[in-house]
């Protein structure tokens, strides 16, 4: 051996072991297309008809869901870093399981907002975006948008699924039979892939990010560029809380996806609704949603090698200003043409954001405070999101249409693509390596 080879006696592995952490996280998503307020949708005349609920009444229990993701968002954050998700994943599926099928016992709006506001999503927020893009993110950093899109690809898959499935037996055997088979998969799918694939970082198991070690390579030779892409030559930022929040970088990023988040509460849980007020039948209304699913789904692989050069700024610009076209887009569904495109442009609009804030975190503020980061940033997205389902419905109940809350909405997206514009990574004031931090 020369002296100008360092340990290239170990072959790269094959398969890298960071694919497993994503495929557990696309399991997951599978889960939490459940929790989406687009779904909660087509439960609303059900629970109209028997209950006599209006639409504000029910929209806020996405408000409630979101402001209780909000609180406990900061204290699960650090628990990943120092922990994992391996543990909060599971529990956050039998959390979500058996609030389900206690919903299906309810029989006042105080009992619904407590079970499918607030337990329900506190398990969900335990096995949701946060855990799984923090766990893909530190398993890799090269080619972490492509891992974060395929992870989020569960999401469209459920909702083509669970659309039609949930319109179907919602019809043949009522809404609480939904909330079962809403239990059951989350038990299926979370539980067993998460207890036996999610671990938390590559270094813990002698591995690196993206699986390329960066002992196994030629001394001199010209792979400087390639380990800093990695994030293992370079020493990483730690952050505290405080030093977060007086980043400008973490306010724009808060702002902007907090932004996009009231404006996606809102849509999604009125979407259905809206599609029905303007005159078309429920298959068409199950139709769109599952097509919007699809788009997204077909196009999120191409979102993810595209966010993976988030550095240029068209990139962050581009998800925001699609979605600004979109919500336009939906003023004029009445006519079929309209919908169908508005459906497409806000479908990939909105996987392309879904990566970008799966991924840009990561990008700024590093590997090893990302659950913190994450956490404070989920606090802010939360309590914006909060805002969009409840606003959006009071809008409908008081003028009678969701026209103008639309228009607001495209002025959201605009604000946010503006400041995205503006946005540069942070500079730490401390850094660290892996090895350093065990030492500790």
């Amino acid at each position: 051996m020369t002296d100008k080879m360092v340990d290239t006696t170990r072959k790269k592995p094959r398969y890298f072991y960071g694919w497993n952490v994503v495929a557990a996280s696309f399991m997951a998503h599978l889960a939490y297309a459940e929790h989406h307020s687009s779904m909660l949708g087509f439960f609303f005349r059900p629970f109209q008809n028997e209950f006599g609920w209006n639409r504000s009444a029910l929209a806020a229990v996405q408000t409630i869901a979101r402001v209780a993701e909000a609180m406990v968002a900061p204290i699960v954050g650090p628990f990943i870093d120092r922990y994992g998700s391996r543990v909060l994943m599971p529990a956050g599926a039998i959390i979500v399981g058996l609030a389900m099928l206690a919903v299906t016992q309810i029989d006042a709006i105080w009992q619904f907002y407590l079970l499918r506001g607030i337990i329900v999503a506190l398990g969900f927020t335990l096995m949701g975006n946060l855990v799984t893009d923090v766990a893909i993110n530190n398993w890799f950093v090269k080619k972490r948008g492509r891992a974060i899109a395929i992870a989020r690809l569960g999401s469209n898959i459920s909702n083509m699924a669970f659309v039609p499935l949930t319109v179907f037996i919602i019809g043949a055997c009522g809404w609480r039979t939904m909330f079962v088979v809403f239990a059951v998969i989350t038990w299926l799918v979370v539980l067993i892939p998460s207890l036996l694939l999610m671990r938390r970082r590559p270094e813990d198991m002698g591995l690196y990010p993206d699986g390329i070690n960066p002992n196994h390579t030629r001394a001199g030779d010209n792979n400087e560029d390639e380990l800093a892409g990695n994030g293992m030559a370079l020493r990483e930022p730690i952050w505290s809380r405080r030093e977060v929040l007086a980043t400008r970088t973490f306010w724009i990023l808060a702002i902007s996806f907090g932004a996009c988040s009231m404006a996606f509460q809102g849509i999604n849980i009125s979407l259905a609704p809206y599609i029905q007020d303007l005159g078309y039948a429920d298959t068409m209304v199950a139709s769109v949603m599952t097509v919007r699913a699809a788009i997204m789904a077909t196009s999120l692989p191409f979102m993810g090698l595209l966010i993976e050069h988030s550095q240029k700024l068209f990139v962050r610009v581009i998800p925001f200003a699609i979605q600004g076209v979109a919500a336009i887009l939906f003023l004029v569904a009445e006519q079929p043409a309209f919908l169908w495109i508005a459906v497409a442009v806000y479908g990939i609009g909105m996987s392309g954001i879904g990566v970008m804030q799966g991924t840009i975190w990561a990008d700024y503020f590093g590997r090893f405070s990302l659950g913190l980061v994450r956490s404070i940033a989920f606090f802010m997205a939360f309590g914006f999101g909060a805002i969009g389902p409840l606003a959006m419905n009071i809008v409908f109940d008081v003028m009678g249409s969701y026209k103008p809350a639309f228009m607001v909405i495209a002025g959201l997206f605009v604000i946010a693509a503006l400041l995205m514009t503006t946005v540069r990574p942070p500079k730490a004031r401390r850094y660290t390596t892996v090895d350093e931090m065990m030492l500790s």
